[in-house]
C-alpha cells in the first residue's frame, strides 16, 4: 500500500471534564481537564461499576457517566480504595 495524499491525523474518544471528586468524597481541583480513552478506568462499589478517572493535577479520582465514553467493555477494571457516594 501506498500514501498517495495524507490525510487527518487520527484520534480515538476524548471530552473535555472538570475535576469534581463526583463519586469519590468530592474535593476536586476544578481543573478542565481533556479526558482521553486511555485514561479511563472501572471502579466499583459493592454491585456498582463506575466509568473513573485520576487528574493529573491533584490526583483525585472523578467519576462520569458510563454512557460517555464508547466501548465500554474495553475500559480497564481498577481497584481503589476510594468510597463512591
Amino acid at each position: 500500500m501506498k500514501v498517495i495524499e495524507k490525510g487527518r491525523t487520527q484520534t480515538g474518544w476524548a471530552k473535555h471534564y472538570f475535576c469534581t471528586g463526583n463519586g469519590n468524597r468530592n474535593g476536586g481541583c476544578n481543573a478542565k481537564l481533556l479526558v482521553e480513552f486511555g485514561d479511563l478506568f472501572k471502579t466499583y462499589k459493592n454491585d456498582d461499576t463506575y466509568i473513573t478517572f485520576k487528574c493529573c493535577e491533584c490526583g483525585v479520582l472523578t467519576d462520569i457517566p458510563s454512557n460517555d465514553p464508547p466501548n465500554f467493555g474495553y475500559i480497564p477494571d481498577r481497584k481503589v480504595d476510594i468510597l463512591h457516594g
